[in-house]
Formats: structure tokens, sequence, C-alpha cells
């Protein structure tokens, strides 16, 4: 549902508006007031009279028709009825400022699910509760109805925080900085509009360039990330969630449940949507500046020039290290850059046209880079000598963005005071400015991270016809059946015959193997597939086998399998244990696909370097399904054991084709099969021929 209404209402009311100054609702009718709403305002509170000149009405029934949104400023117990009433006038959305809810615990929850059914039976949006509310700053609207006291200029940038105060931290370090900034919300308790649909309504914007995004938490995972995506292609979405390091996590039970942080969810929602992620609030807001300003860079090609040469070398770190490249400049530009800068310059990349180079020198550099095809932006290092026309120049930058297709992004080292109008200059020709080199940086390189998300191909994920669904569910149910007639806590652990029935469902090559109950039984299986082989306990409780002794390998007799099976016996035997015999695999490097659950989202899938080594390298990928291809060889070759699996120092790399396929294979196992809660496959034993596991563990 879109919301128009909510941003551009045709007139507001405030019902708790107060003549008290020190109130919220005195504030919003202050703001409205100054920020020169353009419709009606109409305060609300039951002795009528005035307020800030404006006529109060006893009720929301008796104001003026139409009302699109109504601030609700009262006692919580009394904003339900509130809610009923405004349905009756018509209103379409109500901001409720009132805390009092969902954040006071379990009677507060109550009171905001009663606000939830009220709207969700009438069809008034609600915004909030516990919230700030919404500024518009289109010069047809003005529509400030928040109780903060930023004013800000109108502009491009976009702002939804879930909490208010970052949320105004960002808006108004934005607003000092100089920038003008076009719509602004946080929704607090959220029980109705979310972000992801405020996120839509900024993409739907035309005059909105760029969404900043603060998250705390995300109640409904799949929304945003499915908003976010259809967004993220038209505009860029920069987004930083807080509360990385929090503790609490759940109890796991494998391995890719224990190396699954607290923020990864996060972060591969923002990786899959096209989400540009933050880590620093300061690099949040000057990126943005750059955003609202500037195209997006073709590539992450950058082009310097600089007046000074340590400021550039500072730069040059920064942007190499942020995966920004530096090419040579093309034959043409060089010539041409010879013939018209002054002789002692630098004709490199990065280039120094030297202190003394006036407006000419400039001009002629900007658009030499600027006209080169192997340039994809431009970075300016600008100090501004007493003994240059640095006017001149401003305006050589100013005119050379006017006419450009790709960003400019300018460090100017001056003293603001004495050069005021050249500063005025540069950014009133749209080239974004900053103080220092690093940030400069920083900014150019998000616009890079941006562009490469933007070039990523678009792909669906793979379905494979050969896979036994109906098995799989089988396999499932049954173990769902046995869960619920025990009393083991909610949770059941397949069986190692159930795991890799479950692979085979979905073609996944697994080492092969039998089961058997007794050391006897043992030896049989060891003839039928033939030594060497592997002896694996399969017990209720035994969680990672080689840990506890109940892996022994490279089995090679019968003699040694009997006493190997009767040691492994006695040491579980209060478990009751079973043995699994296996195929001993040799060929390949060991790695390990897994993945865990994620409430309201799907399951965040593992690769790595498996075996043993994947709790100490800890060199692992992430990714959430469903998997497209390019995600499945991303989560391969961003490994930093990578040369490891490709094929280092003369040995052969594994089959790297195989193991994507292996993993997208895993991809479509859990997305039939949601109710696994924890995989592991560990170790896969991958080599040039192929993949095949050797060991599964799935939890439900």
């Amino acid at each position: 549902m879109r919301l128009d209404a909510l941003f551009s209402p045709r007139a507001v009311a405030v019902v708790g508006a107060s003549n008290r100054e020190l109130t919220i609702g005195y504030r919003i009718i202050e703001n409205l007031l100054d920020f020169g709403y353009t419709g009606p305002i109409y305060p609300v509170n039951p002795k009528g009279g005035e307020i800030r000149g404006l006529k109060a009405y006893p009720s929301i029934r008796d104001t003026p028709e139409p009302v699109d949104v109504a601030h609700i400023v009262i006692k919580n117990t009394l904003v339900p009825a509130c809610v009923e009433d405004c349905a009756k006038k018509g209103v379409k959305a109500v901001i409720v400022n009132t805390a009092g809810f969902r954040e006071l615990g379990e009677q507060g929850a109550a009171l905001e699910d009663q606000l939830v059914a009220i709207a969700r039976k009438t069809g008034v949006r609600v915004f909030g509760p516990n919230c700030q509310g919404i500024i518009n700053s289109d010069p047809a609207v003005r529509a400030y109805c928040n109780f903060t006291f930023t004013r800000p200029t109108p502009g491009h940038i976009s702002i939804v925080a879930q909490s208010g105060g970052v949320g105004e931290v960002i808006h108004q370090r934005i607003t000092e900085l100089g920038v003008g900034v076009r719509q602004y919300a946080s929704n607090g308790n959220a029980c109705d509009v979310s972000i992801p649909e405020i996120i839509q309504h900024y993409g739907q914007d035309e005059q909105t360039k760029v969404i900043v995004v603060h998250l705390e938490s995300l109640p409904d995972p799949r929304a945003f990330l499915e908003a976010a995506t259809q967004v993220a292609r038209r505009k860029p979405i920069l987004a930083m969630k807080v509360g990385r390091t929090a503790e609490g996590a759940k109890a796991v039970s494998s391995h890719t449940g224990g190396l699954v942080k607290q923020d990864t969810a996060i972060e591969l929602i923002f990786e899959k949507a096209g989400v540009v992620s933050f880590r620093n609030l300061e690099e949040l807001c000057q990126s943005a500046i750059g955003f609202a300003s500037q195209p997006v860079p073709a590539g992450n090609r950058v082009g310097m020039l600089a007046n000074t040469g340590g400021p550039a070398i500072i730069a040059t770190d920064e942007l190499i290290e942020s995966g920004m490249v530096m090419p040579p400049l093309s034959k043409p530009t060089e010539a041409l850059l010879r013939d018209r800068l002054l002789p002692e310059a630098s004709i490199n990349n990065p280039g120094d046209v030297l202190a003394t180079a006036g407006p000419e020198h400039f001009a002629a550099a900007i658009n030499a880079l600027l006209d080169d095809d192997g340039i994809d932006a431009v970075f300016l290092n600008f100090v501004t000598p007493f003994f240059v026309d640095t006017l001149g120049v401003a305006r050589e930058i100013a005119e050379a963005n006017r006419r450009s297709r790709k960003p400019i992004v300018a460090t100017v080292m001056t003293e603001k005071k004495g050069w005021a109008e050249t500063l005025k200059v540069i950014r009133d020709g749209g080239v974004p400015t900053y103080d220092m080199p690093e940030t400069s940086a920083k900014v150019l390189a998000a616009m890079g991270r941006y562009a490469a998300l933007l070039k990523r191909p678009i792909e669906s994920p793979v379905s494979f016809p050969d896979v036994d669904v109906a098995r799989a569910r089988s396999i499932i149910q049954a173990a769902i059946t046995r869960r619920d007639s025990s009393n083991n806590g909610g949770q059941e652990l397949l069986t190692a015959d159930e795991g890799y029935a479950l692979l085979g469902c979905y073609g996944i090559p697994v080492a092969g193997y039998r089961l058997a109950g007794n050391v006897e039984e043992c030896l049989t299986a060891a003839d039928e597939i033939g030594y060497p082989v592997a002896l694996k306990v399969d017990a209720v409780g035994v969680v990672h086998k080689t840990e506890s002794g109940g892996v022994v390998l490279d089995v090679t007799d019968r003699e040694a399998l009997r006493e190997q099976a009767r040691q492994m016996a006695a040491r579980f035997a209060d478990a009751s244990p079973k043995f699994l015999v296996q195929e001993q695999l040799h060929e390949g490097r060991e790695v390990i696909v897994g993945a865990k659950a994620v409430e309201g989202l799907g399951h965040v899938v593992m690769f790595g370097l498996g075996g043993i080594f994947v709790e100490v390298l800890k060199d692992v990928s992430f990714a959430i399904t469903p998997l497209t291809g390019r995600e499945a060889r991303e989560m391969i070759e961003s490994l930093q054991t990578y040369p490891l699996l490709s094929g280092a120092r003369g040995q052969a790399g594994v089959n790297t084709a195989a193991l994507a396929e292996t993993i997208q294979r895993v991809s479509q196992m859990l997305v039939d099969n949601p109710e696994v809660r924890e995989l592991d496959i560990n170790p896969v034993f991958a080599s040039p021929h192929g993949a095949k596991a050797a060991d599964v563990r799935v939890l439900l």
C-alpha cells in the first residue's frame, strides 16, 4: 500500500495538542507552523480554545474534513479508542508518538496488539507507536510531522531509522554539512508501517536519489530483502545495522551454527539485496552526500589529480585497500596533459599538476580524465595556495562537473573563512567536498561498491529436475513424528542413514556406506565395501564424533576393524551405539557445506575448508537461500584458502563446478525442507573429478 497520505498529507490533526511549550503536543504544532506546512493544521484538545493561534477542536470527530494524518499524543490506554475515532473520521494514517506499548513488556505488548487489530479492521495505517514521526521537505508539502528540531533544506537524501535517536543524529549531521534532505522517518515500534514499506515509498519518489537506513533488528527479514532488492536496482540504499556484538545466541550443535555470528544474516541480506553496508555513522553520512550529488561510476577505475603530493598518497592507499584501482592513463590522455600542463607536472595516475597550477591547468587535466574511457571516476586533491586564482580553479571544477557523466569527488584542504567563496563555488557546482583525503576516498569506494553490486548479473536459482522431493519429505516427516512422540526438547537429529538418504534425494554424492548394529555386522559391511574403510559411531547425543573418539580412519583389514569396533562399542556403551562402516576417501581437499535456519528468512548456507580445520581456520563464507550459481561460485572463490582449491604451487585444483553444484543442491534441499534447523556436511572430499560427502549431520 502506498504511503502518500502519510508523507504528503492534505491536513494534519494533533490529538493531545497543548499550549504548554515543553510538551510534544505543543512541539508538533510549532514544527508544522515553523517549517511552513502547506495544509491545514487542526489541534485537538478537550478544552477547545486556541493553540498557537489555531482553533482547537474538542475531538478528532469535530475537525473539518479531510484529515489525512493524525498525531496521537495522549495516554497509552486511550490510544486504541482514539484510532477508532480517527477511522470513523476518515483519517488515512495515525502517527502514535505516545510510548508505553511493546517496549514496556507484556502489558504494553497486549495494548499494541489491540492497536494493530483496530488498524487491520479499519484500514487506518499506524506509524509507531513510541516514535518520532515523518518529515517531508518537498516545497509543495513542507510536512514536519515530528517533534525533533533539525530543519532540513530540500534535497535528495531520504532517511529511515529504527532508532529515533540515531535517526536524528544522521539527519542533523547531514544537515549541518550543508546538504539537503528529502524525507525522513523514524517509526519506533513499527507495529504496522514497516521499514520495508518506507524503503519502497522512497524508491517510488523521483526526488529521492539515495536512501539511508538504520536498523537495530529485522522483524521480517524476508520482507526487507524483497523490498531492498527491488529498490536497490534503481537507487542506492546505504544501511547500518547496530547491535553486532550482542550476546545471547542460542546454543548450537554444529560447526555451522557456531560460526554464524550475531549479524551474519543482516550482512548477507544487505549483500544479496545490493545494499551498501556501513559500520560507521560518519562514513554513512558522508557517503550519502556523495551519492546524492554524483552519478554512480561505471566501475572502480579512478583517475586522481592533485596539486600537492602527500594527501594524494593517503587517498591512494585508502582507495586501493577498498578495492578501487588506479590504471595507467591512455596514451592520448598522456599526450594531451604534456601539452597542456606545466613542464614539471607529473603525468601519471595519480597526477600532480603542481601547486602553481592555475584554472587552465586544472580544466585541462580534469577534462582529460573525464574523457578517458579507461577512467570511471575522478578524484581531486586541491590545496588552495594564496598565489593561485583558486576561485577560477573552483569555477573550472564546477563547470567540468556540470558536463560530466562520471562522478567527481574532491578533497579541498583550505582555511574555510579565507577561501569561503572558493568552497561555495565548488559545492554549488554539485561537487561533494571533504576535508580529509581518507574521507573522500571512502566515499568514492562506497560508490564503487554500489557500482559492483549493480553490475552483478541477475540470475534465478537452479531447480534441479532429478531430485526426489516426495522421499525427502517422508524422511523429514518420519523424524518429526519420532520427535513429537519423544521428550527431547523439541528437536530431532536424523540418524546417519536418514541423513545420507536425504542427501541422496537431492543428487548429492556420498561415500559408500553400510549400517551395522554390532561388531560382526561391521565386518560383513566392510567385506561388501572393500578395504580400507572408515568406522564411525552412530549414537544419539554424540555430536562431534572425531573429538569424542567416534571416528577411526583407514582401517585396512578385518582384525583391525574387529578391534576398533570392540573398543568403540565399549567407549559408547551408555549410548547403545550403532556403527557406520564407510568407504575410505583419500583423494581431494576436505571442505564443509553447512546451514543454519534463520527465523523469517530461510537458511544461511556456509562453505569453507572442512574436516578438523573448520573451527581452527574459520575460513568460511555465507549466503542466503535460495542460491544462484553466481552466489555458489562466489562462496568458493571468496575463501582466503581458495588457492588451495583452485590449484596452488603446481598441485591439481579441485572441480569447483562440482562444488558449486553441491552447494546449489543443498540450497534446494533446504528450501524444500524448512524444518532443517542446522546442517553439517563435513567433510566433503573435493577432487579434480568431483565432490563426495563423507559425513552428514542434520538437526530438525
